[in-house]
């Protein structure tokens, strides 16, 4: 008995179909308004034009201002008070914004950074690391954690004895990496911008190549750690 693939499928029995269901109900259900909600291309937020009549009412900075600038004005008293308080109040929000945003792309400019590859290869006391710390005669600041949990402050202060003109800093409650401080980096950042604003200041004054060369010799190189 043979039979072909076109014999045997039209003898099954036939399967009714059902309507498939749209599995967006968005696109289903109707908009409450009636309307199309789709926005025509090139119509974004941006370009659209602005309607006058849906603009929130701010008239009270305004009178405050203008109560503010009419000494007969009865509310002048309050007005110039409310408008002192708003001024201040712009003030502290932009110290504010501005603390957060340094913060925010320090975070960001530090991520994924090791600051330190761990200071102990280079407080190692028996290897050779390619130079001496004795040789160093430049004078040099070093910023160090008290908190520090990967390198003791003994160390660091054993490296400010062996160099003959190290300052040792230790920051009280700051730990491991202090580059990735915002806080410790802009007063570090500050205090280098002071001093070369004075060796500008007294370049600028004087001519004689001594006070250069004496200049160029105090200047501070920042090591953190």
């Amino acid at each position: 008995m043979s039979a072909t693939s076109s014999s045997v499928t039209s003898s099954l029995p036939k399967q009714k179909r059902n309507k498939r269901r749209s599995t967006n109900p968005a696109r289903d259900t109707p908009t409450p308004s009636g309307r199309n909600n789709v926005l025509t291309p090139g119509l974004d937020k941006e370009n659209q034009p602005f309607d006058t009549s849906k603009r929130p009412e701010s008239t009270l900075p305004e009178s405050m201002e203008q109560a503010a600038g009419d000494p007969n004005d009865p509310n002048h008293d309050a007005a110039i008070l409310a408008v002192a308080a708003s001024t201040l109040a712009d003030k502290e929000r932009q110290m504010t914004y501005d603390t957060r945003l340094t913060h925010a792309i320090w975070e960001l400019a530090t991520l994924g950074a090791n600051p330190a590859v761990d200071l102990l290869v280079c407080l190692e006391r028996r290897h050779t690391i390619g130079f001496r710390y004795v040789d160093i005669t430049r004078s040099t600041v070093i910023h160090h954690g008290s908190k520090d949990t990967r390198v003791p402050v003994e160390n660091v202060r054993w490296l400010g004895k062996t160099m003959k003109r190290c300052e040792v800093r230790v920051l009280e409650g700051e730990g491991h990496g202090l580059m990735a401080s915002a806080t410790v980096m802009g007063g570090v950042l500050m205090e280098i911008a002071r001093e070369w604003e004075d060796w500008i200041e007294i370049t600028g004054s004087t001519k004689g190549d001594g006070s250069k060369r004496t200049l160029r010799e105090r200047a501070s190189v920042g090591a953190f750690r």
